[in-house]
């Protein structure tokens, strides 16, 4: 019933048009004087190619309803087969389905691709972070086994001393570790996530350089590297928080593959953009390897000789930058080191929105 009241609905000017034209018919003949059998003759013509005419619409359209049905009542596959238009209506109704249905497919999809980027990180952070723990167990049971040493009654000779601070020094630099990772793993995460994580106002680049230079000071004076950096009163419009992020981790980089060299951070100012380099005399990056580092993953030639390295760090890097409206390029040598440039364009925000 429902079937039959949406097909009237659907075809009920052409109905109404069929009627009139049938009394119009019979009217006509009555008018020209026909007799009462070619007036009862020609209605009932009329009435048998109306009906045979609805009739044949009608289970057109039962068959097209319950074709639609059945596919409605079928899971869904990716892939929408519907029946042929019969006209311009239908066609666009069709195209406008077709168009749906790729967006959907491309939301999916896009959906599917993140679920399994996210998946693929954390497998990586979780073999990366046991390897810390793993090291702090280590630590500890060696310090165990020197106190338990030195309560036996040996002699707490000077060589004791070195190194108990030597595991202890060992251990801050595991602690400091994870706590990279934890803080990579959080920031990935907000980084992929729908929400506006940024607040743009006017900080100063000194004050979160120094701030970053302070966090990685005790890992520098480790490894004997050699830090210049001289005092900025240059302002840029950026989120303090993100953008300490993403000086931290380019100077964990650094730090990483410059042991016992020379660390330089400057910052130039001009009239429509500022430039923050850090430049290291590292092992430098192989220019192959140059184009595809701020890819997802992509650990090159140096991530290959280290184990520990993810690939996530210059991703994050360059995704949160492009986010806030700063630039990133890399320059390298093998054997020279690396130039990291981060630009800030000049007035381009009105900060009190």
């Amino acid at each position: 019933m429902k079937t039959w009241k949406s097909f009237v609905k659907r075809n009920i000017e052409w109905m109404i048009l069929s009627a009139v034209l049938f009394f119009l018919h019979v009217l006509y003949l009555f008018l020209i004087g026909r007799t009462g059998d070619d007036l009862i003759y020609a209605g009932i013509l009329d009435l048998c190619i109306i009906t045979a005419a609805v009739c044949m619409a009608y289970i057109r359209y039962y068959r097209k309803v319950r074709y639609l049905k059945g596919i409605l009542q079928q899971p869904f596959s990716g892939e929408l087969k519907l029946p042929e238009t019969e006209d311009l209506t239908e066609e666009l109704l069709g195209q406008l389905a077709e168009n749906a249905n790729i967006e959907r497919q491309l939301a999916v999809s896009a959906a599917a691709r993140q679920q399994s980027e996210m998946k693929d990180y954390y497998a990586k952070w979780v073999h990366q972070i046991k390897t810390p723990i793993a090291g702090l167990q280590l630590l500890l049971q060696m310090e165990r086994g020197e106190q338990e040493n030195a309560e036996s009654g040996e002699r707490m000779t000077e060589e004791y001393h070195i190194k108990q601070l030597q595991n202890l020094t060992d251990m801050e630099e595991e602690l400091f570790r994870i706590e990279e990772y934890v803080g990579m793993a959080l920031q990935y995460q907000r980084l992929n996530s729908n929400s506006n994580d940024y607040i743009l106002k006017q900080i100063s680049l000194d004050t979160v350089i120094r701030e970053v230079i302070h966090k990685y000071a005790r890992i520098m004076i480790r490894r004997k590297i050699r830090l210049h950096y001289e005092k900025t009163n240059v302002s840029v419009i950026s989120d303090e928080k993100w953008l300490a992020f993403v000086l931290e981790q380019l100077l964990s980089n650094a730090v990483k593959y410059t042991p016992g060299g020379e660390l330089t951070i400057e910052v130039q100012e001009e009239p429509q953009q500022i430039w923050l380099k850090i430049r290291d005399t590292g092992i430098g990056i192989r220019s192959e390897d140059i184009p595809r580092v701020f890819e997802k993953g992509y650990t090159g030639f140096n991530g290959h000789e280290d184990k520990r390295s993810t690939g996530i760090g210059l991703y994050l890097c360059r995704d949160a930058l492009q986010k806030l409206g700063h630039t990133i390029r890399i320059q390298s040598e093998i054997g020279e080191g690396t130039v990291v440039t981060v630009g800030f364009y000049k007035d381009t925000i009105d900060v009190r929105d």
